[in-house]
């Protein structure tokens, strides 16, 4: 079922009580939708506040919006998700990106592996996160959450789990998982069974081309459990739901 749900980043509706959709949201209410004035809506500012709204004007391409009752609607994962992604082929990424925002994930890290097909140099990497931002918030209205995950960019793979090990140091304790295919790996399950409680997670999953025998070994030595996902080869869009899926179902809001 499509939600009626949008995005309005740039505005205070408590202080007006008027918004203007955007151009790409009037577009959807109109073409897609076809709503009507006086038809309801539900708004989201992507920061955890979200408002019923009604249709109050369609002049031209513009729509504008009565702003209702602040909606208090609990969609955020208890088990604080993030999840890191090495550069892999942009449809595949911008699926993923899609489906783990669906899932509930906080927080999103890309970053170039040593066996990732292209690097995104300067006005590139803009681009694609501009993207991958638009792919955010169009999953956001979609499945009705109230806050956009973050997005973040490093420069390879040390800085990446460098920057792991910061956060984790400041946050407290977590759980650092890594998809693997090959060398050492437990299922998630046995996992649980030895960290039952868990409020923080970092999972991360490779290019298609899989993580080099040096890069295995830096996310060992950095405290990366190395989990396996069946016995089957997964492709990177269908790991990060499975993978994403069992953390919400052992450690999330799928267990309650």
């Amino acid at each position: 079922m499509t939600r009626k749900c949008f995005l309005i980043e740039d505005q205070d509706p408590e202080t007006g009580r008027v918004v203007d959709l955007s151009e790409s949201a009037a577009h959807h209410v109109r073409r897609v939708l076809r709503l009507r004035s006086g038809e309801g809506i539900e708004l989201r500012d992507g920061r955890g506040n979200g408002w019923s709204g009604v249709i109050k004007e369609m002049k031209g391409q513009g729509i504008r919006v009565a702003i209702g009752e602040r909606q208090t609607v609990e969609m955020e994962s208890p088990l604080t998700l993030t999840l890191a992604l090495a550069f892999s082929r942009s449809d595949r990424m911008e699926l993923a990106l899609r489906q783990a925002t669906e899932m509930g994930v906080h927080r999103f890290v890309a970053f170039p592996a040593e066996r990732s097909d292209y690097r995104l140099p300067g006005a590139q990497l803009e681009r694609r996160r501009e993207r991958w931002r638009k792919i955010t918030r169009e999953a956001l209205c979609q499945c009705g959450r109230m806050r956009l995950p973050e997005i973040g960019v490093l420069g390879d793979t040390a800085e990446f789990i460098a920057h792991a090990a910061a956060r984790g140091a400041a946050e407290g304790d977590g759980l650092k998982i890594l998809a693997r295919e090959e060398a050492e790996r437990q299922s998630l399950h046995a996992l649980f069974e030895r960290h039952p409680i868990c409020r923080d997670m970092l999972v991360v999953v490779g290019p298609e081309g899989g993580w080099s025998m040096s890069e295995g070994e830096q996310f060992g030595e950095a405290g990366f459990h190395a989990v396996h996902l069946g016995p089957r080869i997964l492709r990177l869009e269908t790991a990060v739901v499975a993978l994403l899926a069992a953390a919400q179902l052992l450690w999330g809001d799928f267990r309650q």
